[in-house]
């Protein structure tokens, strides 16, 4: 019979394989299965003091909301780099906190320890835990192994630090064309309805891996597209309710039948690409938020800053690079599209600010004040696919230099504008 030690390596490097082939692309276009490999280092007391090295894999479903999700997990840790292993299996849950800056994730289930000698024997027994930093990718965790009864081994306590790639409750990413839908200060993304179809695929040479990383991406714009319809629909309401002028009213809901032609073309060119009908889900509007009057107008000033003058600046800034790269059919023509509808959404955002500074005085006017000393100097990071670059910039996406270009070209002339229009009102 084979020695424990001898089957240990190769039983990591299964899972650890599993869990690489059960990471699909499609989950991340959906944004509800998810399955996060990672490696973790420990060191637990009980009986004994242990150092293990191991790996960690999770499945979570990922809610409509985000970044929250609950699913199983498993592990498997070589201890003291010797024949001893500790196995464990269940179920977790949490999400990311913050605007996904920070997470919380609990686990409950099955372990198993070897036995570390004849003086230390091993046992089955509950396992337990909580933990998790840094938007799912980094993970610090405290667990704790209650002994099943009749078990000889002992209550053990472990600290876990280790990281996940992709993070354990999805791709939480701050780059999203159009305008962001909030609702309790986070932002969310639709799910998409997924029909295989027959035949309809772009008649182009493409590799597997930059097919599905094209689709991906333009499905991806197709959510956050459709998101900004619901946005937009209560920004005219909330406009509304706090007294705006007729035009900034019907221009928001102007923008949001702009957002919904923007979700045409992309999920159109989504499913061209993965040979599919998508649909993104149409989300309700959120909520009014409650506020009195000034607090409102600091809220839709500060939010009419960030997601329009800067968020949709850049995101008009982009589309306007990726329609100038584009040479597939169709998409020059609606990148272009998107990108006079973006500059004029991010101007609309300037009219509310404009407003709001008008009608709230010296509230609103630090409270812009905060935001724009609070901008971000580059936009969230994100791991670019592996495609083929040509067929990547054809299809009109942008790698990373494009990104960052655009954002700080539109950040310095945002801050300049929002200097100019808190000074002159100082």
């Amino acid at each position: 019979m084979k020695s424990f030690s001898s089957l240990l390596g190769p039983a990591l490097g299964a899972l650890g394989a599993a869990a690489v082939l059960l990471s699909p692309g499609e989950a991340r276009a959906d944004g509800e299965h998810w399955v996060s490999p990672g490696l973790m280092l420990s060191v637990s007391f009980g009986d004994k003091t242990n150092f293990g090295l191991g790996l960690d894999a999770r499945y979570a479903y990922v809610l409509r909301y985000q970044s929250v999700g609950v699913g199983a997990f498993a592990q498997a840790s070589w201890l003291n780099f010797s024949s001893a292993g500790r196995f464990a299996a269940g179920l977790h849950g949490g999400g990311d906190l913050s605007r996904a800056l920070f997470g919380l994730q609990g686990e409950v289930g099955w372990t198993y320890r070897t036995a570390l000698g004849e003086e230390h024997p091993g046992g089955h027994g509950v396992h337990l835990g909580l933990g998790g930093i840094g938007m799912s990718i980094i993970d610090l965790v405290f667990r704790g192994t209650i002994p099943l009864p009749g078990e000889p081994s002992k209550p053990e306590f472990t600290i876990a630090a280790g990281a996940h790639f992709p993070p354990m409750y999805g791709m939480g990413s701050l780059i999203i064309e159009g305008r962001p839908l909030r609702v309790g200060g986070r932002y969310i993304l639709p799910g998409v309805a997924r029909k295989p179809r027959r035949g309809g695929a772009r008649p182009v040479r493409l590799d597997d891996t930059t097919r599905l990383a094209l689709a991906s991406a333009w499905r991806d714009d197709a959510r956050g597209e459709c998101a900004s319809i619901p946005s937009f629909l209560a920004l005219s309401r909330d406009l509304a309710a706090a007294g705006a002028p007729r035009d900034l009213v019907q221009r928001a809901l102007a923008a949001a039948a702009d957002e919904a032609r923007h979700t045409r073309a992309c999920a159109a060119i989504a499913g061209d690409l993965a040979s599919m009908s998508l649909v993104p889900e149409l989300l309700p509007a959120p909520p009014p938020s409650g506020l009195d009057r000034t607090r409102e107008l600091s809220r839709l000033c500060v939010e009419s800053w960030e997601d329009g003058c800067l968020g949709e600046g850049a995101a008009a800034e982009r589309a306007q690079r990726r329609a100038t790269g584009a040479k597939e059919e169709g998409m020059g023509a609606a990148l272009s599209m998107i990108a006079k509808d973006e500059a004029q959404h991010a101007e609309l955002g300037w009219r509310i600010v404009q407003w709001c500074l008008s009608e709230g005085g010296q509230p609103v006017r630090e409270a812009l004040g905060e935001a724009v000393a609070a901008s971000p100097e580059g936009p969230a990071r994100e791991d670019l696919p592996e495609a083929e670059p040509r067929a990547w910039r054809a299809h009109g996406r942008l790698g990373r230099v494009d990104i960052e270009a655009s954002w700080e070209k539109n950040l310095q002339m945002a801050r300049t504008t929002a200097d100019r229009m808190l000074s002159a009102r100082g």
